[in-house]
């Protein structure tokens, strides 16, 4: 984690959550290999066929899902549309759109209920609405709480509980 953060307040939630994991990366990157500069390579006329072949591919597929779209294909959309600007304040505002649908994408994984799969034997873990049938760590700070190892808690799994603890 970077040695200093600047306090920022953050309202929509499970965005701090984003952009502690983003400045954990880019200062990842920074240590990899220093700030750097490189031409945009955006407004090409290319990339403006392929971003309407993106946005007609997410409306189809909110057609035929009835979860809406698929992320893939809203990110892949909004990747072409800031690929396709040539002007960079526009370019600018579609690469944060980039970001916000990856934001919104982390969250969505983030949310989602765990596998149930044993860390340890890689088969199901029962689910009982009345009981414990799992165990494992506690999250770390930022650590999303559907990324923690679990593992089978019945008599029947011995090697499983000890693995576990």
């Amino acid at each position: 984690m970077s040695s200093y953060r600047t306090p920022v307040f953050i309202a929509t939630q499970g965005l701090a959550r984003f952009v502690g994991a983003l400045d954990d990366e880019r200062q990842a990157q920074l240590a990899k290999w220093g700030e750097q500069k490189h031409p945009d390579g955006a407004g090409r006329a290319g990339y403006i066929e392929k971003a309407g072949i993106a946005r007609d591919a997410c409306l189809m597929d909110a057609l035929v899902n009835d979860g809406g779209p698929r992320w893939s294909l809203i990110l892949l959309e909004e990747v072409y549309e800031a690929l396709a600007e040539e002007d960079l304040v526009r370019l600018r505002a579609e690469l944060v759109q980039v970001a916000a649908v990856a934001a919104a994408w982390v969250r969505d994984i983030d949310t989602r209920p765990h596998p149930m799969i044993c860390a340890h034997c890689g088969q199901p873990i029962p689910v009982d609405p009345n009981g414990h049938t799992w165990h494992g760590p506690v999250p770390l700070p930022g650590q999303p709480y559907s990324t923690v190892p679990r593992y089978h808690l019945g008599v029947e799994y011995p090697k499983c509980r000890k693995a576990g603890r």
